[in-house]
């Protein structure tokens, strides 16, 4: 068989893509917006966890709570200080809103400063309470 009879069928060509919309930063009005948002997030959040605390009920509910209240109040004070990246808004993982807002309050002192690593802690305390109490009472009840 000769080279010129093993022709491949012609390559299908691909129409251009178009490109992605430029990214457009919030503009202050609306990081305000979200800010007070997640600020009100935080507040019902914090309500939930002090009933728990005070009635002494539902632990893991009371870190799930406590967490979540530190979390959107991270998030509220990263976008009112000007928010990250290409759209100055809070990042979109958990773990990135700590990291920023560990890097927001590092330089400030006294007990602000000690929030970054309150907020991870609390992270960890919430997975440990949302994830592996369940295995564990998963395990014993088989």
């Amino acid at each position: 068989m000769s080279k010129s009879a093993k022709k491949h069928p012609p390559k299908k060509k691909h129409p251009k893509r178009p490109r992605p919309e430029p990214i457009v930063p919030l503009t202050d009005e609306e990081r305000e917006h979200y800010a007070k948002s997640e600020f009100a997030k935080a507040s019902m959040h914090l309500e939930e966890a002090e009933a728990q605390t005070k009635a002494r009920i539902a632990p893991n509910a009371c870190a799930h709570s406590a967490y979540y209240a530190m979390y959107h109040c991270a998030a509220a004070s990263i976008l009112a200080a000007g928010g990250v990246g290409k759209r100055k808004d809070f990042p979109a993982s958990h773990t990135h809103v700590i990291e920023h807002f560990a890097r927001l309050v590092v330089g400030e002192g006294g007990a602000l400063a000690e929030c970054g690593p309150l907020l991870s802690r609390a992270q960890t305390d919430r997975d440990v309470a949302d994830y592996d109490l369940a295995l564990e009472v998963r395990a014993f009840c088989i």
